[in-house]
């Protein structure tokens, strides 16, 4: 039942799609994929907050600033629909995958992401462009990687038909992030709701 946080995160960098099958071994409980999730949420949003601190914005530019909470509300909405939409769209490219699979895949990518970030954070102190190079280049890998752990849920049989999933539920999100700064965004940039 246990997998070992070392080697598996060596099989996801290495062999993405055996990373995938060791998860997909597993029974996750629910509950357990849930307060997984949770968790990797809050720590992405203390990571957030002290990079706000660390490299704040100039006062001349306009973008929304979410406090902890509002990042953790609004990531976690976002994410789950994310899930929803995975299934969504690997079902209608024939894929075979379950809700409670793709959540441990993501989940388990969440958590690995909250680890680069903080690398990532750490490394902007020290050699910012070599940091944006490295996070550049770790976010290319990342889709590639993503897709590998799609196909391997829905069992496309492609990779090329994975990543369409996973463009199909991007754009899904970026449709419900676009109607969420509709609702509240004006309120955000300080403007009126009417303008």
């Amino acid at each position: 039942m246990i997998l070992h946080l070392q080697p598996l995160v060596m099989m996801t960098l290495t062999s993405p799609a055996q990373a995938a099958r060791s998860i997909l071994s597993v029974p996750w409980p629910r509950q357990l994929l849930w307060s997984a999730m949770v968790l990797a949420i809050a720590l992405n949003a203390i990571i957030y907050s002290a990079q706000e601190i660390l490299f704040p914005l100039p006062s001349e530019v306009v973008f929304p600033r979410l406090s902890p909470l509002g990042y953790f509300a609004v990531v976690l909405v976002l994410q789950v629909v994310f899930v929803f939409a995975l299934q969504a769209s690997g079902r209608w490219l024939g894929g075979q995958g379950k809700f409670d699979e793709l959540l441990a895949v993501v989940v388990w990518l969440q958590l690995l992401q909250v680890a680069l970030q903080l690398a990532m954070t750490v490394l902007f102190l020290v050699a910012p462009s070599l940091a944006g190079i490295l996070n550049l280049a770790a976010t290319l890998f990342g889709l590639f990687i993503f897709s590998r752990f799609i196909n391997e849920v829905h069992q496309l049989q492609s990779i090329w038909r994975a990543f369409g999933a996973l463009l199909m539920a991007s754009i899904i999100i970026a449709l419900a992030l676009s109607f969420l700064l509709g609702l509240v965004g004006p309120s955000f940039l300080g403007l009126s709701a009417n303008v």
